[in-house]
This record gives C-alpha cells, structure tokens and sequence, in this order.
C-alpha cells in the first residue's frame, strides 16, 4: 500500500514499503519511463547479407533531414558502397567499405553534391552483427564513427530490392512512436532505399508500414525526387 505521510511537509513526500520518496523525483521517473523510445529491432533474421546489400547503388526515396542534409539538398540522392582493401581506417582491422553519396542541391541536376572519387568509410565493427555499421570518414577511428544501422531490407538475402537505413537508437518522441533526431551529423536520419530510380508509390507504402511495425515514425519522412536525374560525376553500380 501506498500513503501520504505525517511528515512536516505531506505534500512533497510518500511513503512506500516504510521508505520515504520524494513525490517529484517519482513523477520525473515515471515521466521519463513513459517518454522513453523502444529499443529500435533491427534486420536480423534473416541475418543482413553484406555482398548482397553493396551490391548495386540505392536511390533515396524518402529520408529525414539530418545534420549534413537539409530538404534543398534532396534531389537526386543516391548511396553506393563498394570494398576497397587498400582503404584503412586507424586502430581497426575488420571489414571497412566504402559509402559514395550524391545528391543534388535546390533542383534536379542542380549543384552536384559528392563525386565518384570522394568517399566516406563504413565499419563492420562486429562481424555477427552485419546490420550495425558505423560510418565516419575514414581518417578517424570508430572512436568518431556514427551509428548507420539497416532497419530492415527485402525481398531476401539473395536480392535486395529495398532496404531501410536509420541512424541509430530513435530518441524522438513523436505520440506513441519514435524516430531519430533531425540535427547532428551522428545519431540521426532515416532512408528509405530502392535500387530502381523510379518507384511505385504503393511500394513505398509497403516499406512505410514496415517501419511503422517497428514503432518507427514516418511522419517525417520527405520526398526525394528521382526523375530525370542524370547523376552527373557519381559513382553509380548498376
């Protein structure tokens, strides 16, 4: 049972178990608890195949703004990984791949951003969990490195069609969801990928309801737009 004590001053104290708490710091805890985001599930079974996911370049559907990308700069926005052994990042020895980005700014075939000799480093830092990568350029350790994890990714293993990307542990509250910040360079964004340029709307809803299952917002999720791209100066893997 639970009641008011006879303390000098009843109104900011309870006692519970014959132990007296502060009537603040329960409600700050209980407050927290009930703004607290899920411990985001992650595409594990089946198991993210790597070879498969690098495959070929992804064309950015929908995405948050982040840090490093404003709404001006969602136009033509792609993603591509290859593996390059003579690539190094310090203090590391596991698999690092590259990342290739490229987006347009203010208009289609706008101002080019990113080019096919500029790369950041993606870290497989634990072979077991191919879905945690961790991206940073590749002159600073893991140390630096953000959190670049595939939400899910589909049809299966063998052919990836789409996949989702979101940058680590959603910490937004948003009603009875939650999603990634919208500021800072690590720790925030989501991607919705395709490997075709041009997508069917109604799969893009198919993708939505994935993350939603997830108890991941898509409410913020913006339109990048794909048609009549030319993807001048990227790398692109068909």
């Amino acid at each position: 049972t639970c009641m008011i004590t006879r303390a000098e001053k009843p109104r900011y104290f309870v006692e519970y178990n014959k132990k007296i708490f502060n009537k603040g710091t329960i409600a700050k805890h209980y407050n927290d608890r009930s703004n607290s985001c899920q411990k985001v599930e992650l595409q594990t079974n089946p198991k993210v195949n790597l070879t498969e996911y690098i495959r070929s370049t992804w064309y950015i559907q929908q995405q948050q703004v982040n840090g490093y990308q404003p709404e001006s700069d969602l136009y033509c926005v792609a993603a591509t990984y290859s593996i390059n052994n003579s690539v190094k990042v310090p203090l590391f020895k596991g698999k690092v791949i590259s990342v290739y980005n490229y987006a347009n700014r203010d208009k289609v075939n706008g101002l080019a951003l990113g080019n096919n000799s500029t790369f950041l480093c993606a870290r497989e830092i634990n072979p077991s969990q191919p879905e945690k990568l961790a991206v940073a350029p590749c002159f600073l350790p893991n140390l630096f490195a953000g959190p670049y994890w595939i939400l899910a990714a589909g049809p299966n293993p063998s052919n990836y069609t789409w996949a989702v990307v979101i940058g680590g542990q959603p910490s937004v509250k948003i009603n009875q969801t939650c999603t990634t910040r919208e500021t800072g360079i690590n720790n925030s964004g989501l991607w919705i990928f395709t490997r075709e340029k041009n997508v069917d709307y109604g799969n893009i809803n198919y993708i939505r309801s994935i993350i939603e299952k997830k108890n991941i917002s898509t409410s913020r999720l913006i339109n990048v737009t794909q048609e009549n791209c030319s993807y001048s100066g990227a790398f692109i893997k068909n």
